[in-house]
């Protein structure tokens, strides 16, 4: 399919494989899209500008990398930072079109209907969509297309109107006319509001003046006359800033005209460089207006489908999206003036050129797309650049999922592996994402569904770094496609899963390679301790302690998807001790701490295990997000045979006893030796180069710690 792309401030047309369907959202195809002429065009400016401009208007990114050096390091986080420096990023968050596929959990809509979608990163500039229902609306009869294609737009403006919470008969002013201006001039209007506008492009006046603008003006002083005649110089009763500009004059303004105990609402990206007179003088209300309204950025309610009840929550995003329809189609708004040029999807890229020019811009700008055929280049999941010859060395990878991990490690360590290994093969959810790596990987196959590289035949292994909750049912399939498997941690979340791997592993007559990205196993310096440790006739007492950092407890690992902290990163050092230790697991023990999480964090970051194995070697994990971070993140102590020894990060090895001495070297926890291990069983035919027993018992282990830790059974581990 066509979609629209962003890249260091230059917006192109390219091919892209279409987002395949997933459970809670449907598939549109798209028949008009509207660019957001200030929104869009801040986002193409600020990716063409230099790294010292982005530092400025985004300081909060400039704290991310500060963040990422000390956690990741210097290497690791500036292959991140060029990653997404040279990543294509999708534009567009209103459109309309029609449904040509629902998700399995999806009751109120079905194909054929028309429907308004929103949303950044999902309400793309793109044939074809795949948007959460929540995100969704159908188009009243009556509405054109075109017109419906103004949603998100429309629910913004009408966000802010209910923000205001105006009445019959008051007057309010709106500061900035542009196209969220426009509308929510004609919102007021509509709820018999007396209106009055500023905009510094007196066209703009002169149009909202034909749609509800009761008086207008360009100038500030002429601006306040206005409002002193018609106000009696009292002030308007709300005054609501749509302007957008990094100047925080709209909003001082907002408060000299705006009546005492009236209210000033923010819906626009002003500067709000504020002083606490005259609006602490005048008792005004100060409120900021939340995008398309309440469920914005919850993913419980956009991604998952919880809606909020209707009794306690009147108008949330979606039904702000429908109202705005429906003012529409009782003719209670007119938006069809407001759009100034229409362009193909083929000529996109002129209405971008357009509204970079210096001069008066287009107030809406519409790309509109062909419809009525679904053909199969435009709803396939996979876009093919050109098959490589078969051959067995390289090996020829399909990497599922690219995020954060995937680029910062295995990525950059696959691609310095040109003798052994070769990327042909990108697959992400999203579209963007997949078409903007496989790009950057020159990859011959970019998909958004994983099983085009199961099925593809010029793809011999797969790496899977997904979210946790899809690992085992990808690897299974993985394994039945005849594909060498190489799968992030943790294998499974629940017992269940590992039941039905072991017995599709146990199912084939050959096995594909297997391994799990249990890393620290393959680090030189465990083994070099493991080497130290061979022959030793006592068992070994070792204690590893994690200061692991808090995390948000809304962050993805602590979901479903991710399984938390314990199984989705505790197993590593789980494994560690199984590799050091190289006995049968024969009991384990587990405290964790049962505060509020709101004092302490959650219980699976904050515990106590022990294990015992048959040799009767003793191993201690202690985990916790309480710590400082000037702390080391890992730190392993071993004791035998009058022996001991202390691995700090993986930086440095010290043993104490016998031949005393110390190894230290940059920082590395075998990603790369893992890999390597991997692409030379692949060579030698070595189905598990660790042996399934091994994973099988370690992922056993972290389940019944999860178990004991919260209190619950294993089955209901994969659905907390």
């Amino acid at each position: 399919m066509k979609q629209l792309l962003l890249r260091k401030g230059r917006v192109a047309i390219l091919d892209a494989p279409a987002p395949a369907i997933s459970p809670k959202n449907v598939l549109v195809e798209v028949c008009h899209s509207l660019i957001s002429t200030g929104t869009e065009m801040a986002s193409v400016n600020l990716s063409g500008a230099s790294l010292l401009t982005k530092a400025k208007e985004r300081p909060q990114e400039v704290a991310k990398v500060l963040s990422s050096i000390r956690v990741r390091g210097l290497k690791k986080t500036l292959a991140l930072v060029r990653n997404k420096l040279d990543e294509w990023k999708a534009l567009g968050y209103s459109c309309a079109g029609r449904v040509i596929e629902v998700g399995s959990d999806v009751v109120n809509f079905r194909v054929g209907d028309r429907v308004a979608c929103a949303g950044a990163g999902l309400a793309n500039h793109a044939e074809i969509i795949s948007v959460p229902s929540t995100l969704v609306v159908k188009i009243p009869s009556g509405v054109s297309d075109v017109d419906a294609s103004f949603v998100t737009i429309g629910a913004i403006a009408l966000q802010g109107v209910r923000r205001a919470d105006v009445r019959l008969g008051e007057t309010v002013c709106v500061l900035g006319l542009g196209l969220i201006g426009q509308i929510t001039v004609q919102l007021l209007s509509a709820a018999g509001c007396r209106v009055i506008g500023l905009d510094l492009d007196k066209s703009r006046v002169g149009l909202a003046m034909k749609y509800g603008l009761t008086a207008g003006s360009s100038d500030n002083e002429q601006l306040r006359s206005l409002i002193d005649n018609m106000t009696g110089g009292l002030g308007v009763d709300a005054t609501l800033i749509t302007a957008s500009t990094s100047s925080s004059e709209p909003t001082r303004l907002s408060f000299n005209i705006t009546r005492k105990k009236g209210k000033v609402v923010v819906v626009g990206a002003v500067g709000m460089d504020l002083q606490r007179s005259p609006f602490y003088e005048k008792e005004q209300d100060f409120l900021i207006s939340c995008s398309y309204g309440p469920g914005r950025y919850d993913p419980d309610y956009e991604a998952d489908g919880h809606d909020y009840p209707f009794a306690y929550v009147r108008w949330t995003e979606n039904r702000n999206m429908q109202a705005f329809l429906d003012l529409i189609g009782t003719g209670k708004l007119n938006v069809a003036p407001l759009v100034e040029k229409v362009f193909s999807i083929d000529d996109a890229t002129q209405a971008y050129d357009l509204l970079g020019k210096e001069g008066p811009k287009p107030l809406a700008v519409v790309l509109s797309y062909p419809v009525g055929s679904t053909s199969a280049s435009k709803t396939a999941s996979v876009v093919t650049m050109g098959q490589l010859p078969a051959a067995k060395f390289p090996v020829r990878i399909g990497l599922i999922g690219v995020g954060n991990f995937m680029q910062t490690t295995h990525i950059p360590n696959l691609k310095a592996m040109t003798s052994s290994a070769i990327i042909t093969g990108v697959c992400a959810a999203n579209s963007a994402s997949a078409t903007s790596m496989g790009k950057q990987l020159g990859a011959s196959v970019i998909a958004t569904d994983y099983r085009e590289l199961l099925r593809n035949p010029s793809i011999d292994a797969v790496v899977i770094g997904t979210r946790h909750d899809k690992h085992a049912s990808m690897a299974e399939e993985a394994l039945r496609a005849g594909k060498h498997v190489f799968l992030e941690k943790p294998m499974a979340l629940a017992v269940e899963e590992l039941d039905r791997l072991d017995k599709t592993i146990q199912g084939l007559s050959s096995c594909p390679v297997f391994m799990i990205g249990f890393n620290r196993r393959f680090a030189p310096m465990t083994v070099a301790l493991r080497n130290a440790l061979f022959g030793r006739k006592t068992p070994l007492v070792s204690l590893f302690r994690v200061n692991a950092g808090a995390l948000p407890v809304n962050h993805w690992a602590n979901s479903p998807e991710g399984g938390g902290r314990l199984r989705g990163e505790a197993c590593h050092m789980v494994d560690f001790f199984q590799s050091i230790v190289g006995a049968p697991l024969e009991s384990i023990a587990v405290s964790a701490i049962k505060a509020a999480p709101s004092t302490v964090g959650l219980p699976d970051e904050n515990f106590s295990a022990q294990f015992v194995y048959a040799d009767g070697s003793l191993c201690t994990l202690v985990y916790t997000s309480m710590g400082h971070s000037a702390v080391s993140k890992e730190s392993v102590e071993l004791h035998w045979m009058g022996q001991s020894a202390v691995l700090e990060d993986f930086k440095r090895l010290t043993f104490h006893g016998g031949s005393a001495k110390s190894i230290s070297s940059a920082q590395d926890k075998g990603h790369r030796a893992s890999l390597d291990t991997f692409l030379k069983s692949i060579q030698q035919g070595v189905s598990f180069p660790t042996p399934w027993s091994d994973l099988l018992e370690t992922s056993r282990a972290v389940i019944e710690l999860d178990r004991e830790v919260w209190g619950r059974s294993t089955e209901t581990c994969a659905e907390s």
